[in-house]
């Protein structure tokens, strides 16, 4: 899946090991970033069709992408690249 990008200066620096992460995000490394006063993480091309999560602290933004990748597995179609 074409992963989005953003500016370097947005980007968060995320150590994937971390025990308190979910597993989900550490096989799969989703992008952090801070986008005005929130963080947020996303795995794939934009918002709208990636995988998205948003929250106050950058893990509370992982925690939610989690939760909104679970749902998606859940519900996903064949032709889903997720």
């Amino acid at each position: 899946m074409e992963q989005m990008n953003v500016e370097e200066s947005m980007k968060v620096n995320i150590d994937f090991s971390q025990e308190n992460l979910p597993k989900s995000a550490k096989k799969l490394q989703p992008l952090v970033y801070r986008f005005g006063d929130n963080f947020c993480c996303l795995l794939g091309p934009d918002t709208s069709t990636g995988v998205f999560g948003t929250g106050e602290t950058a893990l509370l933004a992982i925690a939610d992408w989690d939760a909104h990748l679970t749902t998606r597995l859940a519900k996903a179609a064949e032709d889903d690249e997720e």
